[in-house]
């Protein structure tokens, strides 16, 4: 995955940039730089990037400024914010707006490296949930395609007999819309007549002893 990832460096010294592109770029990871936050809105608007390493201050503007514009690029982003300023109130800043870590300069090689890969397997995870949720949610819709669309009456009961759910083959068949029958009695649909053999059918098929394979009721 390192020969994809591309990683924007931004930072007014120009010495940084140049260790960190020589650095991350031995990781197989694609470097970018700018020198201010002008520079870095061009390259933003140019390319998509997986990670940001950001100076909190720059000559224009703070750096966790730019989070929003990465993230409107490229949602599965993350940014994270290197600051001379030892102080905890401009870290919580930055991790307030938006950033997904913070480094203290001067940092260690490997204080870097660890957190820009923790970055990108957070980046992941993202991802394969969003997979997951996405491949949900289509099921889901598929499940209800076939639901609404089955000729047969479907629907469901709370432990008292009353509906919960039904579909559109309700109106078709019975002629009454779902929110007509939604909360109301079994009875409603079957008639007082026939309530007592009613009950005993949905009784049979709660318990599991089924004595027949199918049952019909005049609605």
């Amino acid at each position: 995955m390192s020969q994809n990832v591309k990683i924007l460096v931004v930072d007014d010294e120009s010495r940084i940039c140049e260790s960190l592109t020589s650095l991350l770029g031995s990781h197989g990871y694609e470097i970018r730089t700018a020198l201010s936050g002008m520079q870095a809105k061009q390259l933003i608007k140019d390319f998509r990037f997986d990670i940001a390493l950001l100076d909190h201050v720059l000559p224009d503007m703070l750096g966790h400024e730019l989070i929003d514009k990465i993230e409107g690029k490229n949602r599965y982003s993350r940014a994270i914010i290197m600051t001379g300023n030892a102080s905890v109130d401009s870290a919580v800043t930055a991790l307030r707006k938006g950033a997904y870590d913070y480094l203290r300069k001067p940092f260690e090689i490997t204080e870097l490296v660890k957190t820009v890969q923790n970055a990108l397997s957070h980046l992941r995870l993202q991802k394969q949930n969003d997979t997951i949720q996405e491949k949900l949610a289509a099921s889901k819709r598929h499940f209800q395609y076939l639901v609404h669309h089955s000729p047969d009456i479907i629907y469901t009961l709370n432990p008292d007999g009353c509906f919960t759910f039904v579909n559109q083959s309700m109106e078709a068949v019975v002629g009454l819309k779902a929110d007509r029958i939604i909360g109301r009695h079994y009875s409603t649909i079957v008639g007082q007549n026939k309530a007592v053999r009613c009950r005993w059918i949905i009784n049979e098929r709660r318990t599991g002893n089924r004595a027949k394979q199918w049952n019909e009721l005049k609605l």
